[in-house]
């Protein structure tokens, strides 16, 4: 399926190929919606698409930036039980997160209430590896994006893979910091 930018929207009627026409008639109602300049903020899917076919970054590449994400992510590391409140939002929020990523990717996730870095095994990041290396290309930008807007590839794989809402997957991201916003207010 194509996409073509009209001439008077942006340069010269430039062409996106793109997958399938689901794809291009989503991507088509976005530039369309683009009146007087364009807002590329406005635009997720575009911005994705991108991603997809520009190609500055190789697939390896942002596989294993995905997986640097492992090292702190959020859900892995724990409030002490000492600190009822945010132990216990953790536990609610987070275990079924956790749990259900373990089972469904076949993993041990690492979890501490230490602040020093807990890595994860070597079995888990390659098993991880293996699973976003089967990723269709167009799919990995979308996966990308996700893990460093939500800091967390525990969560965005959650949201991805699991079903887990999006609407869900950011207050689970911001937990923390909500939680610390609600004790002490806003700086």
């Amino acid at each position: 399926a194509v996409v073509s930018t009209q001439s008077g929207h942006y340069g010269r009627g430039n062409v996106l190929v793109l997958p399938t026409e689901k794809l291009a008639d989503a991507v088509a109602i976005e530039w369309d919606s683009q009146k007087k300049s364009i807002i590329f903020p406005l635009m997720p899917l575009s911005t994705l698409c991108f991603k997809a076919t520009d190609k500055p970054i190789s697939n390896s590449d942002l596989i294993e930036h995905m997986l640097d994400f492992l090292t702190t992510d959020t859900v892995c590391y724990r409030a002490p039980a000492s600190d009822d409140q945010l132990h216990s939002l953790e536990i609610n929020r987070w275990n079924p997160i956790t749990e259900w990523f373990s089972r469904y990717y076949h993993v041990h996730l690492a979890l501490t209430t230490d602040i020093t870095l807990t890595p994860q095994s070597d079995q888990t990041i390659q098993r991880l590896r293996e699973h976003l290396s089967t990723l269709h290309p167009w799919t990995l930008p979308a996966y990308h994006h996700s893990t460093t807007s939500l800091k967390s590839l525990v969560i965005a794989m959650a949201m991805l893979d699991g079903g887990l809402a999006v609407e869900e997957a950011i207050a689970c991201s911001c937990l923390e910091s909500d939680y610390q916003i609600d004790r002490w207010g806003e700086v």
